[in-house]
């Protein structure tokens, strides 16, 4: 509260030094014009001496410059107003007195004073203003139209007090007291705006040091340029990346420094009126020792807030750490090298029931097909779409002692309403309008089998009942027939809905949902099991090669991790069709990154976790590909009780300090690479363990 009383002090006193700033301005314009009549009329008569004039002046110029040296000292500003204010309406009264009386011209001046005191203390002090520059001005018409100071040598005769005279009395006082509520309303407004004004810039100062902030420690270099392409600014990040500095850099084309960059103007027309940041583009900048950059840069139009391109935004990362891994995986990967392949060379495809992965998750849905398969309940399979449900029915059924028998399969969503009951339970001859001849059904074509009903929450109502019985009493009537039909069959129905949720909603019946969920195996999507993403890969790699007439046996670092860090809401079907895409684009043994489809590449990075390979053998891209080389040496034991953890901490941080300087043969660059940390985070950590000596930068 004492800050912002404070705040409106100051404003006041700013005002305030505006407000003698204008009396001066004012009176001596009166001045000047008082000159220039008596200068020119020597003889001209006036209601009062020259002399008397000019000392008004005089003292009212003192009394401004003396309100001017208090005003620097005095704290009740409002009190201060309030006298400069009334000593303005005196002041006032007396110019009209000595220039016309009722009829001056100045009469305006009252105006002035009023809008003055809106400014000064809003609408209380203009009202105040407004009321004060009525009385004296009656007071003045009074004592003028009364005689009380005519005098032989007075100018100005008093007005006649006619009708004429009363009106503009009347409505030169209502006028006061309208510029009051007027200049007062206005005023509020001015002050609002004022408000939002410096809120504003606040938030734009703000603003201004976050990004500041943020130019000066992210890692990547940031560059903005106008709309002609000329560089406006640039982080320290991006003096290090074009190899000169930030003043060398301001005003130049952006081409001139980044030759892949430069721009004709129509494209760069084009590309300022795009809505959008455009695809990241990488290219191989030289600097002036020789050495080579592999920047990969991301370009984004600016504007301003009306929409008006006004420049672009330039970040360029340096990859050169990350193509040079790539590049040595590949040469690993050769052939001859032992290491063919970025997928792994176990024998993936042997699996008996179709499910590939080696992950705990699929470790376990074996293991409850293997308990499924040995009695006869009925089954449901839950899971997301493309998460392989009808390959577990499948395996449960080749598992089971009807393996011999017949394996039925229905889509129960894909069978129309209308012949659903028919598909499933058959009809006789002429049972219905186009029944010409009689069918059996499926569950009996499955008698002595297994029946798959996939999608069994799209299996309407009326038909619910019917599923029932057959669970209950292993028999049901085709329709049109007389007689039941009795089946020995096992139901594994299958669904990607939750039907919990579907019997709550009035869409599932509660007696089938319980007779369905005898036993239930849940499939995991595949963004819970990435670790087998390396197998399905392989597989779908030979299969699709085979299809198409192909040998791709390989991914490229740069697609395995793009499908690594890929979230799959369509699970294993959705990677297979990724495959087929792929290889089908593919012209060698190697997919890569451009072969993969658009919605892989524009999507966005899902973190994975992934247990470490088998035997410590890197057999598949993990998803946080970074371009560190891990040296770290061995972890130090736990800290014992009575010792410090933070010297342990530090201890072993610089031992991994100095185990990078061995490894980069002392060149610090070099040993932030081999790291993966920024330079000059490497160059502070050096600073803080005293390792910072005159080895190479």
């Amino acid at each position: 509260m004492a800050d912002l009383a404070d705040e409106r002090a100051e404003r006041l006193r700013n005002r305030l030094k505006w407000f003698l700033f204008f009396r001066v301005l004012i009176v001596s314009v009166f001045l000047g014009a008082l000159a220039l009549v008596y200068l020119g009329e020597p003889n001209q008569r006036y209601a009062v001496s020259v002399s008397i004039l000019l000392m008004a002046i005089a003292t009212t110029y003192a009394l401004t410059i003396v309100s001017a040296v208090l005003l620097l000292r005095l704290r009740q500003l409002n009190r201060f107003a309030s006298v400069q204010l009334l000593f303005d309406i005196l002041l006032t009264t007396g110019v009209i007195f000595v220039t016309g009386g009722a009829d001056s011209p100045f009469g305006s001046l009252y105006s002035l004073v009023v809008i003055n005191a809106a400014v000064l203390m809003s609408t209380p002090g203009a009202i105040g203003a407004a009321a004060g520059s009525s009385i004296c001005y009656a007071a003045l018409v009074a004592v003028l139209g009364s005689g009380l100071v005519a005098r032989p040598d007075y100018p100005f005769p008093p007005a006649a007090p006619d009708l004429h005279f009363a009106l503009r009395f009347a409505t030169t006082n209502a006028t006061f007291f309208l510029i009051a509520l007027l200049a007062s309303s206005l005023v509020r407004r001015l002050h609002h705006t004022e408000r939002l004004l410096e809120e504003r810039e606040a938030e734009r100062d703000r603003l201004a040091s976050l990004q500041e902030a943020v130019a000066r420690n992210i890692g990547s270099a940031l560059i903005t340029t106008d709309v002609a392409g000329c560089v406006t600014s640039a982080n320290a990040t991006a003096e290090e990346v074009a190899g000169m500095p930030a003043a060398e850099l301001m005003g130049r084309e952006m081409g001139s420094i980044f030759a892949p960059l430069r721009h004709t103007v129509s494209g760069r027309q084009q590309f300022l009126q795009s809505s959008s940041t455009i695809q990241p583009t990488e290219f191989i900048h030289r600097l002036g020792d020789s050495s080579e950059l592999n920047l990969r840069c991301s370009t984004a139009p600016l504007r301003d807030t009306y929409g008006n391109p006004i420049g672009a935004l330039y970040i360029l990362q340096d990859v050169s750490a990350l193509r040079r891994l790539e590049e040595r995986l590949c040469t690993e990967a050769e052939p001859g090298t032992g290491n063919e392949s970025l997928v792994p060379d176990d024998d993936d495809g042997a699996a008996t029931d179709g499910l590939i992965g080696s992950s705990p998750a699929i470790r376990q849905v074996r293991d409850l097909i293997e308990r499924a398969a040995r009695t006869d309940a009925t089954l449901l399979i839950t899971g997301e779409s493309g998460t392989g449900k009808e390959l577990v029915a499948r395996a449960v059924h080749a598992r089971s002692a009807r393996q011999d028998r017949p394996f039925v399969a229905v889509n129960c969503g894909a069978i129309p309403d209308t012949l659903i009951e028919s598909e499933l339970f058959g009809h006789v001859k002429g049972a219905f309008t186009g029944a010409v001849a009689a069918r059996a059904g499926l569950f009996r074509m499955a008698d002595g089998g297994t029946i798959f009903l996939d999608e069994i929450g799209d299996l309407p109502l009326a038909l619910q009942v019917k599923l029932l019985r057959v669970l209950q009493e292993r028999s049901f009537t085709p329709i049109g027939a007389d007689a039941n039909v009795t089946v020995d069959v096992r139901v594994v129905a299958a669904t990607n809905r939750h039907l919990g949720d579907e019997v709550n909603a009035g869409r599932f019946r509660t007696d089938l949902f319980y007779r369905l969920n005898v036993l239930t195996i849940e499939l995991p999507p595949l963004r819970q099991r990435r670790q087998d993403i390396a197998q399905l890969t392989r597989k779908f790699l030979r299969q699709f090669s085979d299809l198409h007439g192909k040998h791709v046996q390989r991914l490229s670092v740069a697609a395995a991790r793009r499908l690594q860090e890929y979230a799959y809401p369509g699970n294993v079907r959705e990677l297979e069709n990724i495959i087929e895409h792929a290889v089908a684009l593919s012209d060698g043994e190697t997919v890569h990154e451009p072969h993969l489809p658009e919605y892989v590449l524009k999507s966005t990075p899902v973190a994975a976790t992934q247990p470490p390979p088998p035997n410590g053998k890197p057999t598949f891209l993990p998803a946080a590909v970074t371009t560190a080389i891990p040296i770290l040496p061995t972890a130090p034991a736990p800290t014992a009780p009575g010792e410090n953890l933070d010297d342990n901490l530090a201890a072993y941080e610089k031992s991994i300090l100095q185990r990078a300087l061995t490894e980069a043969g002392g060149v610090k660059k070099r040993a932030a690479e081999l790291l993966g940390i920024n330079y000059r985070s490497f160059r502070h950590r050096l600073q803080k363990y005293g390792l910072n000596d005159s080895s190479p930068e």
